[in-house]
């Protein structure tokens, strides 16, 4: 079963942010953490959501090239 990498993200932080608030007293460097914790989520979603895109764009490029080649070979096929 597929489960999302946003999914997986959410749960890493929140994980992260429990053990912050579980282990952390200092409620000044409690709060710093949880802020570097959610940037740390923002990057990776960020940069999971880049590498999609790029992937996507590579696969329909691809597939499109692909079937254009298709295409005309089952033409020159038909003319011979």
């Amino acid at each position: 079963m597929f489960t999302s990498f946003d999914t997986i993200i959410d749960t890493v932080q929140g994980a992260q942010t429990k053990f912050v608030e579980t282990y952390v007293t200092d409620k000044k460097i409690q709060a710093e953490l949880v802020k570097l914790t959610e940037a740390q989520a923002k990057f990776a979603k960020g940069s999971y959501q880049t590498t999609l895109s790029i992937a996507e764009a590579v696969f329909k490029t691809t597939n499109e090239a692909v079937q254009n080649q298709v295409k005309k070979a089952t033409a020159k096929k038909e003319t011979v």
